[in-house]
């Protein structure tokens, strides 16, 4: 772990129990660093364990097993009151601005509940710090008297960053923050979150199933598949050039403003399903629908390997 680490992620599990004595594989054995004020974002299709990850992180969730460094501290060593002080310094932003928000409290006791619960302030510095967060988001100070429902989806999920600034953290998860909002105000929300990166020094872990949005906030891309990263690289490596089957197919089934390269793109056609993280399958998870598979690839589980300088991929195909 360098000096410019963050968080240090080794080997993460995390095993929900199922019926019949089962499990289902959510994290099966995840490793990666974020480096102070990167944006890594973590993307790949629903259910593929990149939520999951993001809140072992924060041990929203225990994981099963596994390490888990912030600022060089195993989280997973921390009791509850050792961990409580230590989550000033890293917040979520959650993926749904309807849900997140207590429809009963007005948006300044929502934002400035994060300082009663860490004792921060007398009550007029929390309307004080109520009232310069809402500014930081684009909103006016005035809004603090009202309800959630009183606004729009993009408006809800600047109430929640603003939240999420409270405590002045080092590091954001950012769980699909834009996911449920319209394209237009996706952009303005991930602007935002970019000016805020480089006014408060923050540091992110951006999880999404949208690549376009990933490729425009991400230092880094993770890509994930049934519990596993498969590649990790510079942003604008990966999306220049993919050596995973899967991060290939993602990136051809992300649309074109041009009718006409649309047409002359070459398609990659996945077969079958996702498989079940509850019985996973053997070797490589994605040969069952890799257009590449080899006969070793149904056995062997190919290793995460660096196979340019910072680009990791787990194939057979770069050997």
């Amino acid at each position: 772990m360098t000096a410019s680490t963050l968080v240090e992620i080794k080997h993460l599990k995390k095993y929900f129990p199922a019926a019949r004595g089962q499990s289902v594989r959510a994290v099966d054995d995840v490793s990666f660093n974020i480096h102070r004020g990167e944006t890594l974002g973590l993307v790949g299709e629903s259910g593929c364990g990149k939520t999951t990850v993001g809140r072992c992180l924060l041990r929203l969730i225990e994981p099963t097993s596994g390490e888990i460094k912030f600022d060089h501290q195993d989280l997973l060593g921390l009791g509850k009151s050792e961990m409580r002080t230590l989550r000033r310094r890293m917040q979520i932003v959650f993926q749904d601005p309807y849900s997140s928000l207590n429809p009963r409290m007005k948006v300044g006791d929502i934002i400035g509940e994060p300082l009663i619960v860490h004792g921060i302030g007398n009550k007029q510095e929390r309307q004080d710090r109520v009232a310069e967060l809402l500014k930081v988001v684009k909103l006016d100070p005035d809004y603090a008297n009202r309800y959630p429902h009183q606004f729009s989806g993009g408006q809800r999920q600047r109430i929640g960053i603003a939240r999420a600034l409270a405590l002045n953290p080092d590091f954001i998860v950012a769980d699909e923050p834009v996911s449920a909002l319209d394209v237009s105000v996706q952009a303005q929300v991930v602007n935002l979150l970019q000016d805020l990166q480089e006014q408060f020094g923050l540091t992110y872990l951006f999880i999404s199933h949208g690549l376009a949005v990933v490729e425009h906030i991400s230092t880094r891309v993770g890509v994930m598949y049934l519990g596993k990263i498969v590649e990790l690289a510079p942003a604008l490596e990966l999306y220049q050039s993919p050596k995973h089957p899967y991060t290939q197919a993602l990136l051809a089934s992300i649309p074109l403003p041009n009718p006409e390269q649309t047409r002359d793109r070459e398609r990659i056609a996945l077969r079958g399903e996702v498989p079940t993280p509850l019985n996973p399958p053997s070797g490589c998870r994605f040969h069952t629908r890799c257009p590449h598979a080899m006969e070793k690839c149904k056995t062997t589980e190919p290793e995460f390997k660096e196979i340019a300088p910072g680009h990791f991929a787990a194939c057979f195909l770069n050997e």
